[in-house]
């Protein structure tokens, strides 16, 4: 089976060493990727380019920024939240995807509805 269409994955990370190498390895598997550094950017670009996705981590400076903005954003409150995590912490919100690796990830956009 063939992916016509690449997905858009929006990588909201503060450190760009670890932005840029997520990026490059979604970018490998055949994605789309749009980089923001905060919670603020990343609405915007969402806005903007509807992803199919926001991978972002839990040390995120404005992380409950993030969450807080997407879940009253009317458009945006069912946006897919992906973090990738081999230690799979344990969150109280049960909304965020806790991913062991990007082939988990690539599963969970294909499972995922593209819009809602």
């Amino acid at each position: 089976m063939s992916k016509n269409k690449p997905h858009t994955i929006l990588v909201v990370e503060d450190v760009d060493e670890i932005s840029e190498s997520m990026s490059a390895a979604l970018k490998q598997r055949g994605h789309l990727v749009e980089c923001a550094s905060n919670a603020d950017h990343a609405i915007q670009m969402a806005e903007e380019n509807r992803p199919a996705m926001i991978l972002t981590d839990l040390d995120l400076p404005t992380f409950d920024k993030l969450m807080n903005l997407l879940r009253s954003h009317a458009d945006l409150k069912n946006l897919v939240v992906a973090i990738i995590d081999i230690d799979s912490p344990k969150l109280s919100d049960q909304t965020i995807n806790i991913l062991r690796d990007f082939q988990a990830l690539d599963d969970l956009i294909e499972s995922s509805p593209a819009s809602n």
